[in-house]
């Protein structure tokens, strides 16, 4: 009885927070209407008129840019490049579930970018646990609504589906012996979604062995020394990738996703392309940093709590 009670006043409070919240929307809905009446009644003839053309011309470049906005994103369902996450029970389990909420974040991110892009990809995610994609819609709300394919099934099972699936899986893994030279129209390119720090090397390899599909690492070590192993996230593992789209050459797409901080040494870049480059950098940094403030890390070699990489893609 003491916990049906208990209950029951949780149920109220919470209906009367958002009824509260609704009278003051409603509040400041009928204060902003009656302060637009107030100036549009102030105005003359003439300047009204100016003011009600102007008006609807905002109002028309507003839809025009959210038309422009969802066409974009619907394109991203049909490109030919694709992108999977790799959200499988078997690695979100094996990670601690304390560092979900970054992996969620990096999630996130990745859609984002993917949606900003002149070159985006076909993005999907494996399926997730119950437990996963439950805090998922507390920590991304509204993302059920992401253009993105929610594949239902794991990437075993996907990969079983056929041998031409199986095929056209490429899983990005920093312990492959194989670099990754082109990304082929055709192709489905598999980030681990996983952030181990250091506690589980080779796991996304083992896994891409078992399931039979080709692995490949990013070519990082081609194009930048760097101190220590360069980390990366899981989305600037897909940034990598949608940047090498949108530019063509590997190393400026590597070099404007990898934190400025990180690198000892550039190989192979003029002088055009360090002028080219470095805002890019700067602008990544600036966001590696608020990340950080977020998900500190606790040792030096830990940072941004992403997934521990010789090449910067996800273990």
């Amino acid at each position: 009885m003491k916990k049906r009670l208990k209950r029951q006043r949780r149920c109220d409070a919470k209906l009367a927070k958002r009824a509260e919240a609704k009278r003051r929307k409603a509040d400041v809905a009928a204060s902003t209407k009656a302060a637009f009446h107030s100036k549009v009644n102030a105005m003359s003839s003439e300047a009204r008129d100016a003011f009600f053309v102007e008006r609807g011309a905002r109002i028309e470049a507003r839809r025009r840019e959210t038309a422009e906005r969802k066409e974009r994103r619907r394109a991203q369902l049909s490109s030919a490049y694709g992108l999977t996450i790799d959200c499988d029970e078997d690695l979100t389990t094996t990670m601690e579930r304390e560092r979900w909420g970054s992996l969620m974040k990096q999630l996130r991110a990745a859609y984002e970018r993917n949606c900003k892009t002149t070159a985006p990809f076909k993005m999907s995610f494996t399926r997730m646990s119950e437990a996963f994609e439950e805090q998922m819609g507390r920590m991304n709300a509204g993302w059920e609504n992401w253009h993105v394919v929610r594949l239902g099934k794991t990437l075993r099972e996907t990969a079983a589906e056929s041998e031409t699936t199986a095929k056209s899986l490429v899983y990005l893994t920093a312990d492959s012996e194989r670099e990754l030279r082109e990304i082929e129209a055709g192709k489905t390119y598999v980030i681990g979604g996983f952030i181990d720090r250091n506690r589980h090397k080779g796991l996304t390899l083992r896994k891409a062995r078992e399931l039979g599909v080709e692995h490949a690492r990013l070519p990082i070590g081609e194009f930048l020394e760097t101190r220590g192993a360069p980390v990366l996230t899981v989305n600037q593992t897909a940034d990598v990738l949608t940047s090498f789209l949108e530019r063509g050459d590997w190393g400026e797409a590597i070099e404007a996703v990898v934190p400025a901080r990180k690198v000892v040494k550039i190989a192979n870049r003029s002088n055009e392309a360090d002028a080219k480059i470095k805002d890019a950098e700067r602008a990544r940094d600036e966001d590696e940093d608020e990340d950080e403030d977020e998900d500190a890390s606790p040792t030096a070699d830990d940072d941004d709590d992403a997934p521990t990489s010789t090449d910067g893609a996800p273990r």
